[in-house]
C-alpha cells in the first residue's frame, strides 16, 4: 500500500484520487472548495479543505514520506506553481502536476516537477488516433512516435490457431500481451505459445504503428 496526496479536486484530481483509493492505496485529498471535499470524502482515506497556496497549511498535511503528490490545480497557474514549489521544499521526492498549457508545463519542469501531465491534450490525441484507426480497433495507447498498444477484435482467421502457429512476432512484427473473452469476461495475460484463440475475443497487442495497421486492415 502506497501513500498519495492529491491536491486540487477538479475532474482530473477527483478521478486520480478515487481510482488510487479503489486500488487500495492511502489517499489524502486536498482542495479549498468544501463542496469538492464533501463530494469525495467517502471515497478516499482522508479529505481536507485547505489552500495549497499556503505553505504552512501544506506543511501540516504533506509529509516527505509520501510516495507522490499529484497536483491537479489547473485553474490558477500561480497556485499550481506555488504548490509544486512548496512540496519540493517539504522534501517530497515525486511530484506529478497537471499543466493547462505548454508554457505552464515548461515552468513546472523548470522548478523540478517530476512529471508533467497534459490531460486534455492526451485525451484529444488519443481520440484522434481512435477515430483514424479501423473500426476493429477498440482502444489505442501511443507509447512513442513508432510504437503503440491497441485493443483489437481477434481476426476470424486467428480463431482455432495457436500463437506458435501464427508466429506473430516473426511474421507481423507484433506481440500479443493479453487476450480477453467478451462472452466469458475472462482475461489471459501474456498468453503462452500453445494458447489457442477462441471466437469473440479481444487481443491487446504491442508493435510498430505500421505493423499494427496491417493487422487491422
Amino acid at each position: 500500500m502506497k501513500q498519495f496526496v492529491v491536491i486540487g479536486l477538479g475532474n482530473f484530481g477527483h478521478a486520480v484520487a478515487t481510482r488510487l483509493a479503489q486500488i487500495g492505496h492511502q489517499v489524502l485529498a486536498i482542495d479549498q472548495d468544501e463542496a469538492r471535499i464533501e463530494a469525495i470524502k467517502d471515497n478516499v482515506t482522508q479529505a481536507i479543505t485547505a489552500d495549497a497556496r499556503n505553505k504552512e497549511s501544506l506543511k501540516d498535511l504533506v509529509s516527505s514520506q509520501v510516495d507522490a503528490v499529484v497536483v491537479g490545480v489547473g485553474d490558477s497557474i500561480e497556485a499550481s506553481l506555488l504548490c509544486v514549489l512548496y512540496c519540493k521544499e517539504l522534501g517530497v521526492k515525486r511530484i506529478i502536476a497537471k499543466a493547462s498549457s505548454d508554457d505552464h508545463g515548461r515552468i513546472l519542469e523548470s522548478i523540478g516537477t517530476s512529471e508533467v501531465i497534459y490531460p486534455e491534450r492526451n485525451a484529444a490525441l488519443r481520440l484522434a488516433e481512435k477515430l483514424n484507426a479501423p473500426t476493429s480497433v477498440i482502444d489505442y495507447i501511443e507509447l512513442s512516435p513508432e510504437y503503440s498498444i491497441i485493443d483489437v477484435a481477434t481476426p476470424d482467421e486467428f480463431v482455432g490457431k495457436t500463437l506458435k502457429q501464427l508466429a506473430l512476432p516473426k511474421k507481423q512484427g507484433i506481440l500479443v500481451i493479453a487476450v480477453r473473452s467478451v462472452m466469458k469476461n475472462g482475461i489471459q495475460l501474456l498468453p503462452p505459445a500453445d494458447f489457442k484463440f477462441e471466437p469473440d475475443t479481444i487481443m491487446t497487442v504491442i508493435g510498430r504503428y505500421e505493423d499494427l495497421n496491417k493487422l487491422t486492415l
